[in-house]
């Protein structure tokens, strides 16, 4: 009996374990599927890497590490395009409460990140070329102001007030031409001429004495013509190249008599190539290729109208007229053998009604 009772025992405390050890699996699986619900993906691929591997659900784990990644990835992308969306319609503070959030559920995401910090470098840029408007804005308003004031200064010269005003207003002048002119300078420096162009002139005009404003714009200048006469050579290059590769296939066309295609390369040489000697003569040759064609062409014509192939007659000196559309000889000919062409197909209906 003692021993029964021990042997029950023992059965009692195995059931009680079996039953915490499934406890303790459902809690696991289910542990994982509320991270996912919640998208923290980082905490559900840790929690499945920190998984014993004696347990005995590592396995059904594991292959849900693959579906876990997928839905990161997608995820990821989400937020990107979301906060894109935002920063697209000017919304900044979206877009970083966006990544914030985001980043929240997985820190370790590097595409988050990256694209955060991106978004960041992107707003600060904007910021920074607001600044750069607003001084160049205050620098243009400086600029009208100071002639008006110098003008009431001279016509008042005992009124304090104005001689205040005008004197605290070049100052204020000369401060923003300083700026303007670093500002300007970093333009040259970052090659980005057009910024150059609205910041150095201006500064030069609000500090006419400064000799360094006066020098800056001489550089610039001198860079503007460089970058133009170099836009310039290289416009010449790429059509010395195009009229390179027109007249071969002019050359092409003519040696294969394809004349209407010859006249088409003709036509595409550019205008500096076509006031040329070389132009002239590919004229000349064309016109005379054009000329022996027609005459050739228009005899052909001919035959096929004395014999009444007058189908034939006309598809023939349609062609000559694609080339020499000015042909009034060959136009009247096309014009008599349509009126023929026509009274017969009249003639031929009038049969079959009979």
């Amino acid at each position: 009996m003692k021993y029964s009772f021990l042997f029950l025992f023992f059965f009692f405390l195995q059931s009680c374990a079996n039953i915490s050890h499934l406890d303790s699996e459902a809690d696991r699986m289910e542990q994982l599927d509320q991270y996912i619900a919640e998208q923290e993906f980082k905490k559900a691929l840790s929690f499945i890497a920190d998984t014993p591997k004696e347990d005995l659900q590592v396995l059904e784990l594991e292959e849900k590490r693959k579906t876990i990644l997928d839905q990161l990835q997608s995820f990821e992308k989400q937020i990107i395009s979301k906060a894109l969306t935002q920063e697209k319609n000017n919304d900044w503070p979206g877009a970083k409460l966006t990544y914030g959030e985001a980043l929240k559920k997985n820190s370790s995401s590097v595409p988050l990140q990256e694209a955060q910090q991106a978004m960041v470098m992107r707003f600060q840029g904007k910021m920074a070329m607001l600044d750069d408007e607003v001084l160049i804005v205050t620098g243009e308003s400086l600029k009208k102001k100071l002639p008006l004031l110098q003008e009431r200064h001279e016509s008042e010269p005992g009124d304090r007030t104005v001689k205040w005003r005008y004197s605290r207003t070049q100052n204020d002048a000369r401060e923003i031409a300083m700026e303007l002119l670093r500002l300007g300078e970093q333009m040259m420096a970052d090659n980005n001429l057009a910024m150059a162009r609205r910041t150095l002139p201006l500064a030069a005009s609000l500090a006419p004495e400064d000799p360094e404003s006066q020098a800056a714009v001489r550089l610039l200048n001198n860079r503007l013509e460089t970058r133009k006469l170099k836009k310039q050579k290289s416009r010449k290059k790429v059509a010395k190249k195009n009229d390179k590769i027109e007249v071969e296939a002019f050359n092409k066309a003519m040696a294969h008599g394809e004349l209407s295609e010859a006249r088409h390369h003709l036509g595409r040489l550019t205008p500096a190539m076509q006031q040329s000697m070389v132009a002239e003569l590919m004229k000349e040759r064309l016109d005379s290729a054009i000329e022996e064609y027609v005459q050739e062409e228009q005899s052909i014509g001919d035959f096929f109208y004395r014999v009444g192939d007058y189908q034939q007659a006309i598809r023939v000196w349609e062609n000559i007229i694609e080339l020499a559309p000015n042909n009034e000889i060959v136009k009247t000919k096309l014009e008599r053998a349509a009126t023929i062409v026509e009274k017969l197909e009249s003639l031929r209906e009038r049969q079959k009604q009979e």
